[in-house]
């Protein structure tokens, strides 16, 4: 049965426009191969880390993806997440 969750991507500050929509696109094209329904990305804009670096950068890209998902689906996201070298940090919360 599919759930609602919530994942926030910092993403690197120095990616410029095009890199960014194609890491976005990328992103979602893996959410929907694995079922993923009702998705809204929406950009956050840069913000400035309070008080330490993430991997050399003082600040970052927040992305926020909300979806609905199987279990399964969110953690094979999350495996492709964390090799990517584009995504500094993601957290991903069940809402609801």
């Amino acid at each position: 049965m599919p759930r609602a969750y919530e994942t926030m991507l910092i993403v690197r500050p120095d990616m410029s426009d095009e890199p960014l929509e194609q890491l976005l696109s990328s992103q979602e094209a893996i959410l929907r191969e694995n079922g993923v329904t009702h998705m809204e990305i929406t950009n956050k804009g840069k913000r400035r880390f309070a008080g330490f670096e993430m991997k050399k950068f003082k600040e970052g890209l927040y992305i926020q993806f909300n979806y609905e998902a199987e279990p399964s689906a969110v953690a094979a996201w999350e495996k492709n997440l964390r090799i990517n070298e584009s995504v500094l940090r993601h957290m991903t919360l069940r809402v609801g």
